[in-house]
Parts: C-alpha cells; sequence; structure tokens
C-alpha cells in the first residue's frame, strides 16, 4: 500500500477544528478500533459504509503501535464498502419469483399480495448474496497524518471520497478537515507574508494576447472575451489560478533560472531546490477557446508543441517534476490548481534499512519532507507574485514565452533570481 511501499498520490488536508492529538496513544487506537469498517452494514439499509483499517491490507483490523504509529504521525487506511446489485440482476430474481408463484401457468394472474411477497422474495435473494461477498466493492485509501503538521496526506482529490474521510475523521476524532487547494492555500500564506490585501484585487495574468478565435458558450453563442483570463476549472475557487501560475512560474524557472528555487525565510535557513520539468505536460486554454494539450515525453515543456501551446494562452494544469533537496530527490506528477501529487516516487535509502518498520519510517518522514518542500517552493512563488517585483517578472516571462513561440530561447532573461 502507498505510503508503505509504491509511488504515492495524495491532496493535502489541514487539520482545523479540534483537538488534534499530539502522538499515537492508546486512546487513539482505541477510537480507530471503535470506528473500524463494519462490512455488515455495506447493503443492510445503506449502500456505502466507511471505516479504519489498520493499512497492511484490506482486512486488516489489527491497530496497534507497531502498525500505526510512526515517528508523530498516524498511519492507517480508510476503507470503504459499496453494494450494488445490478438493477437487471434484481428483475430477473423477482420475474422468477413471480413465475414460480404462478406454478408452470403463465397466464395465471398475481394478486397485489403475490407480487410484494416475490418483490420481498427477491430482495432476501440479493441479501443473501451480498452476505456472501457478492456484488461488494472494497476500496482502500491510505491515510498518513502528521500529527506535528496538523496535515493529513491522503488520496481523496474527488468530492465523494473527501467527504467520506471528512466524515470519518469528524465522528473518530472530533476534528475538521478541508482540502487545500491552490486557492485556499493562498490565502494563508498570503496572510503570513503580509500581503493578504494584494489577494482582494487578484486576477490571473494574461501573460499573452488573448486568442484570436471567437469564444462561445455553452450554448454556442459568440461571448465577449476579458482582458484577464478568467478559467472554467477554477470555478470551485477563483483564486485557485494560482497554482497553474505556480507551475508557469517552476517552467520559466527551469528554462532561465537554472532550474534552482530558494525556499526559506528570514526565520528560517534559506534551501536551494533544484528542480527539472519533465514527462507530463498538460495544457489548457485560460480563455476557454483554443482547447487543451497534452504532451509526454522526457523534456515535454521544451517540445514546439509546448511553445506554441503557451503563445496561443494556454496555461499548464499538470507538470512532471524531479525535485532536489537537503539531500533527497523525488519525483512526481503536480496538478497546479487543485495542488494535488500524484506517482511521487521517494528516493531509495542509501543503507538497507535494519526492519520493515524503519523503512516505513524513511518513507513517511521522506513524504513529510516533499511535502514541506513542494510548499516552501509556492510560498517562494506568492512571494514574487504578490510583492513589488511581479510586474518586471511577468513581462520577464511574457518575453520568455514570445521567444519560445518564435524558436529562440532567451539567454539573457532580466532578474529571474528572486
Amino acid at each position: 500500500m502507498p505510503f508503505r511501499h509504491g509511488v504515492i498520490s495524495y491532496a493535502r488536508c489541514a487539520v482545523g477544528s479540534g483537538q488534534s492529538p499530539t502522538d499515537v496513544d492508546q486512546s487513539i487506537l482505541k477510537k480507530l478500533n471503535k470506528n473500524c469498517i463494519r462490512p455488515d452494514a455495506a447493503g443492510n439499509g445503506s449502500p456505502v459504509t466507511s471505516g479504519w483499517i489498520a493499512g497492511r491490507h484490506v482486512f486488516d483490523m489489527d491497530f496497534s503501535h507497531e502498525s500505526n504509529s510512526f515517528s508523530g504521525a498516524l498511519l492507517a487506511a480508510m476503507r470503504t464498502d459499496t453494494v450494488a446489485v445490478p438493477p437487471a440482476l434484481k428483475r430477473a430474481y423477482r420475474a422468477m419469483a413471480e413465475d414460480e408463484m404462478r406454478g408452470g401457468s403463465p397466464d395465471r394472474g398475481l394478486s397485489r399480495a403475490d407480487r410484494m411477497e416475490a418483490k420481498d422474495q427477491s430482495e432476501q435473494r440479493c441479501m443473501q448474496e451480498i452476505g456472501e461477498g457478492r456484488w461488494r466493492r472494497i476500496a482502500e485509501r491510505p491515510v498518513l497524518w502528521d500529527l506535528e503538521g496538523r496535515v493529513v496526506f491522503a488520496p481523496v482529490d474527488a468530492e465523494i471520497p473527501f467527504n467520506q474521510l471528512k466524515g470519518l475523521m469528524q465522528e473518530t476524532f472530533d476534528c475538521l478537515i478541508e482540502r487545500q487547494a491552490a486557492g485556499r492555500r493562498a490565502v494563508l500564506e498570503a496572510a503570513a507574508l503580509g500581503h493578504a490585501r494584494n489577494l482582494q484585487d487578484a486576477h490571473l495574468d494574461a501573460f499573452v494576447a488573448p486568442p484570436a478565435q471567437v469564444a462561445t458558450d455553452d450554448e454556442g453563442a459568440p461571448r465577449k472575451i476579458g482582458e484577464f483570463p478568467e478559467p472554467s476549472w477554477a470555478a470551485g475557487d477563483p483564486l485557485d489560478f494560482f497554482g497553474n501560475v505556480f507551475l508557469l512560474w517552476l517552467w520559466w524557472k527551469c528554462e532561465c533560472g537554472e532550474g534552482v528555487v530558494e525556499i526559506g525565510g528570514p526565520s528560517t535557513e534559506t534551501t536551494e531546490v533544484a528542480l527539472v520539468a519533465e514527462r507530463v505536460l498538460d495544457l489548457e486554454c485560460a480563455w476557454g477557446v483554443t482547447g487543451g494539450i497534452s504532451l509526454r515525453g522526457d523534456a515535454p515543456t521544451r517540445s514546439p508543441e509546448a511553445a506554441r501551446a503557451l503563445q496561443s494562452g494556454k496555461m499548464p494544469r499538470r507538470m512532471g517534476l524531479t525535485l532536489a533537496a537537503e539531500g533527497q530527490q523525488w519525483r512526481c506528477t503536480v496538478q497546479g490548481d487543485r495542488l494535488t501529487v500524484s506517482g511521487l516516487a521517494l528516493p531509495k535509502s542509501q543503507d538497507r534499512p535494519a526492519s520493515e518498520r524503519e523503512a516505513i519510517e524513511e518513507r513517511i518522514n521522506s513524504v513529510i519532507l516533499f511535502d514541506r518542500t513542494f510548499l516552501g517552493m509556492y510560498r517562494a512563488f506568492l512571494a514574487d507574485r504578490l510583492g513589488n517585483g511581479w510586474k518586471s517578472q511577468r513581462t520577464n516571462m511574457s518575453e520568455w514565452i514570445r521567444d519560445r513561440a518564435a524558436g529562440r530561447l532567451s539567454k539573457s532573461v532580466a532578474s529571474v533570481g528572486r
């Protein structure tokens, strides 16, 4: 299971109100056990049920310090059982029960009571098969809770699994969680940076002129293109576009800033993060006119197709990155507007771990370090985007896009570094 082994995907959820524990003690394990999955509940009045599992496999209910407590972090999993008997099968069982009542006389009519009894028989047969384990779809989602950082990492980008985890966290620990997409994270970081006021009139930057094509609405009627793009993917939170500009900024740093981003601040030691954009690049028109494009390969950001896409008004939605900092190197794919991470490959240990538990400890520490490094880069971007020097940087980025489209990569870009 991811976090224990393999590549990792997660959405970052902040733990808000509630008494967040500082360590995994016996009371925490008891709460997990009390709210573990109850498979019998699925199909018995509710088609879906969720609960905790210890996390080694879908039937693991053995909650213990050895299995679930790692260096100030709680590692478990949410299991969701969904029961859905195919409607065609329900109809068939009911028709078979009705045929049996007719006693071999197809023309025999059935009373309302007979039909209700046939329905009850078909439902009982479905319940029996559900109890035998049929028609049950089981999903598990690993959950890593950094207790000190008050952050939960889990693959719950979609609304339904997020709400399931949110309800389970509240029921178990009386804690509320919220996903931190780019817009929400920008609000928090801007307040910490002293730039909260600059968010009031923030809009997605127009790095190129609007597309010449005619834009249309959902019904095909012409619509006016504004001075600034209003991407449809940021409908949930209008500030989510910051994540797309962040990916573009990283792309620009890779090509014009020697692929280095400095993170940290006055109260912390500055760290250099080396990065390379590679493998994955998805772009979409921020004006909603020229559509989208997906590029794959060793260096998709350096392809002519990527250059033309930028010039036509497209913005990066997803980008593959390799990051190196503090002696570790990670590879992942990031969706900008949601700030979700997928396919995160952790560095392999130079020394063979003494035990499986030690190996898991190293992986968890690496995930937490990666997330803090990644957020450090986003914070550095926001310091630039909301700072006084952004107008100059935006001009440099626009010139870079123009030079890329013209087939030449500018070698002298002013004020690339922070």
